[in-house]
C-alpha cells in the first residue's frame, strides 16, 4: 500500500495505542504539528524515531517541523531519509527546502521528481502552496508548467471540480458517466463519482460507487474515511463505526475521524465507546471546544451528569458568552434536580439568544419542578411559540392547554 499520497498533514485518528509506543509518540508529534508546536513535534518525533528508525512518515513529520522552524539542512536529511525508506516519497519536501534556500536547479530538479512518482500531488494544490512563491517568480517554474504532467483520469478530476463549481452536480454527474467506458476499472472513478453522488445527498448511490472503488483498491484508507461519513449522514451508524475503524487502523494520524466514529458509537447508543473516543481525542488536542462539548453531551446521554458538567464547566471558562454552552450546562442541571442552577443558566442562555425554542423547554421543566406553574407554563408557550413541538406535551400535561 502506497502510505504517503501527498507531503501534507491532516487531521484524524486512532484507538488506544500502548504508551511509550512509537506509535504514541508519532501521534504526539502529529498532534503538534497540526497546532504548530514545532519543537514539540520535533522532540515527539524524534522519540518515535528513536523506537523505529525504519517508518518513512516519521521521518516526514519531523521534516515538516523543521521546515517551519527554518530548519532546513535538518530538514532535508529528514526528507532524504524517508526517500531511503519509501524511495521518493519526500521528493516534494525537498523541493520545498532547496526552494527555501533558494537553489532553483535543485528544486525544480525535485519537483520533477515529485511529478513523475506515484506520490504526485494534484496540479492546483502544487501550484497553491505557498512554501513555492518563490519558485513562482522564475522563468524555470513557468517552463516547467508547460509540459503535461497529468493524464486523462488527472483532466477528468479537474472537469468535474469545474462543472461542480460552476454548473452543479447534474452536468458533474452526466459528464462522469459520459467518461465512464474508459475509467469502470479504475477504483479512483468510483470515489470520485461518489463524491459528487454524496452532494446530491444521494447516499445509496455513494455508498455503491465507494464499494465498488473498495472491491478494486481495499487498501486505500480515504475510501473507508468517506463511505464512513456517507454511513453516517444516512443513519447507518454500524456501518460507519466498521468503516471508520478499518480507516484508522491504516492511518492512525486521521485525527478528525475520532470524533466522527464518536458521533456514530452515539448513533448505536453506545455512548462509552463514544466517550472513549473523544477523550483520546482530547488527549492531543485539548483546547478544542468543539470536542470538549461533545464529550460533555456524550456523558450527559450516558447519564453521567457530573462528568457532562466537568466538560460544560470547562466550556465556559473558555467562552463565557456561548449560549449552546449554558444551555447544555442548564439541562444537566436540570438532571442532577439542581432547578436553581439549572434555571439560571438557561435563563443566561436566553439573554444571549431569546428565539430558542428547547431552552425555553428546559427552562419551564425547571421551574415546574420548582414550584412556580405560571413561570413554567409561559415558558414553555414561548418554546411552542419558537417550534419546539415537544413542549405541547408538557403544556397539556403541566397546564391544561
Amino acid at each position: 500500500m502506497k502510505r504517503i499520497a501527498c507531503f501534507g498533514f491532516t487531521l484524524v485518528f486512532t484507538s488506544v495505542i500502548a504508551a511509550q509506543s512509537p506509535g504514541t509518540f508519532y501521534l504526539k508529534g502529529m498532534a503538534a504539528l497540526l497546532q504548530n508546536h514545532h519543537e514539540d513535534a520535533v522532540q515527539f518525533l524524534s522519540d518515535a524515531i528513536d523506537y523505529n528508525n525504519d517508518d518513512e512518515r516519521y521521518y516526514l513529520g519531523r521534516a515538516g517541523a523543521y521546515l517551519k522552524l527554518g530548519k532546513f539542512d535538518l530538514a532535508m536529511d529528514d526528507f532524504i531519509e524517508a526517500n531511503s525508506i519509501l524511495p521518493e516519497c519526500g521528493d516534494l519536501g525537498l523541493a520545498k527546502v532547496y526552494t527555501a534556500t533558494g537553489d532553483i536547479e535543485k528544486a525544480i530538479h525535485y519537483l520533477i521528481r515529485h511529478l513523475q512518482s506515484e506520490f504526485k500531488c494534484p496540479e492546483s494544490v502544487i501550484t497553491k502552496d505557498t512554501a513555492f512563491d518563490p519558485l513562482k517568480l522564475t522563468d524555470e517554474w513557468h517552463d516547467l508548467w508547460q509540459q503535461e504532467w497529468y493524464n486523462d483520469f488527472d483532466r477528468a478530476v479537474n472537469e468535474v471540480e469545474f462543472l461542480v463549481r460552476k454548473k452543479g452536480t447534474e452536468d458533474a454527474l452526466e459528464y462522469l458517466n459520459t467518461i465512464m467506458p474508459a475509467f469502470q476499472k479504475k477504483a479512483e472513478y468510483y470515489a470520485l463519482r461518489a463524491r459528487v453522488y454524496e452532494m446530491k445527498e444521494n447516499y445509496a448511490a455513494a455508498v455503491a460507487d465507494y464499494s465498488m472503488a473498495l472491491s478494486l483498491d481495499k487498501n486505500k484508507p480515504d475510501y473507508y474515511f468517506e463511505r464512513g461519513v456517507v454511513f453516517l449522514k444516512s443513519a447507518r451508524y454500524r456501518n460507519a463505526v466498521d468503516d471508520f475503524s478499518k480507516g484508522l487502523r491504516f492511518e492512525p494520524d486521521k485525527f478528525a475521524f475520532y470524533l466522527e466514529r464518536a458521533r456514530a458509537n452515539a448513533g448505536l447508543m453506545d455512548y462509552q465507546a463514544a466517550i472513549n473516543d473523544v477523550d483520546f481525542y482530547l488527549t492531543f488536542f485539548s483546547d478544542d471546544q468543539q470536542a470538549v462539548s461533545l464529550c460533555g453531551e456524550m456523558n450527559y446521554l450516558n447519564n453521567d451528569f457530573l462528568k457532562a458538567l466537568k466538560y460544560f464547566n470547562i466550556n465556559l471558562k473558555n467562552d463565557p458568552d456561548n449560549p449552546e454552552y449554558y444551555k447544555a450546562r442548564g439541562k444537566t442541571y436540570l438532571k442532577t434536580k439542581t432547578y436553581t442552577y439549572a434555571i439560571n443558566d438557561l435563563s443566561m442562555s436566553l439573554d444571549l439568544k431569546p428565539d430558542d425554542g428547547e431552552t425555553y423547554l428546559y427552562l419551564g421543566l425547571a421551574k415546574y419542578e420548582t414550584g412556580d406553574s405560571e413561570g413554567a407554563c409561559s415558558d414553555l408557550q414561548k418554546a411552542q411559540r419558537y417550534g419546539n413541538t415537544l413542549a405541547l406535551k408538557y403544556s397539556i400535561e403541566y397546564c391544561g392547554d
